[in-house]
């Protein structure tokens, strides 16, 4: 057990001691959090839709089982998994929720390469949290190494909306969807549909090979 983890597990330990719902616990978690969040150590879903949702939904389910077993079967248990595993593990599910819930939204659309697009008007995809700063230099030198390769992968008859121009943009600090929707004049589904069958997925092989993402698309720890 490293440091950090020993003394969040002392600060559980502490917590679990106040009563459910006073202020004493609250406050205590809130603690916890921020010190858990201050570690880099959570998985982060790398351009998924609504990661931030996912967040707050493993926050809940953290703070109303971690003394006891309010929505779980058990409460967290240190001799079982490290609390890091504990919380990753749910909050994996519910960025591949997220992720799925995306797809099959994404597939009630007209693809950008139909004839007859459809116009729609879907809410801004929350932003990915900003990576470390060495994952993001090694990144922008893929991305200049395959200029040529990604700019030549565009939407039909717009050479300038490529995959090198929608990557650059959306690496932290990204650029939001409704941003780049105005400035190209094209409609976000548009941008985020083209960005997810064609765009993600070469960076999503390269994460792989550099060992950035599990096989699932995850950082992995």
């Amino acid at each position: 057990m490293t440091e950090i983890e020993a003394k969040i597990i002392q600060l559980i330990q502490e917590i679990c001691q106040y009563p459910s719902g006073s202020s004493e616990r609250q406050k205590g978690l809130n603690k916890l959090i921020m010190l858990i969040q201050s570690t880099g150590k959570l998985l982060r879903g790398w351009g998924i839709p609504d990661a931030e949702e996912a967040l707050q939904e493993t926050w809940w389910y953290f703070c109303r089982n971690l003394c006891e077993a309010t929505t779980a079967k058990e409460p967290f248990n240190p001799e079982k998994s490290s609390i890091f595993t504990w919380i990753n593990n749910y909050l994996r599910y519910r960025l591949k929720d997220k992720q799925i819930r995306f797809y099959e939204q994404q597939n009630q659309f007209t693809t950008p390469f139909e004839k007859d697009e459809k116009e729609i008007d879907p809410t801004d995809l929350i932003p990915a949290p900003a990576q470390p700063r060495l994952i993001l230099d090694e990144i922008e030198e893929w991305l200049k190494t395959n200029y040529q390769k990604l700019k030549r992968i565009h939407i039909r008859n717009r050479p300038d909306i490529n995959c090198y121009v929608l990557i650059s943009r959306r690496l932290p600090p990204e650029t939001s969807w409704s941003d780049l929707s105005t400035e190209f004049d094209i409609p976000i589904a548009t941008l985020s549909n083209f960005y997810q069958r064609q765009c993600f997925p070469l960076l999503l092989n390269f994460g792989k090979s550099q060992e950035y993402f599990d096989n699932e698309g995850y950082f992995d720890i």
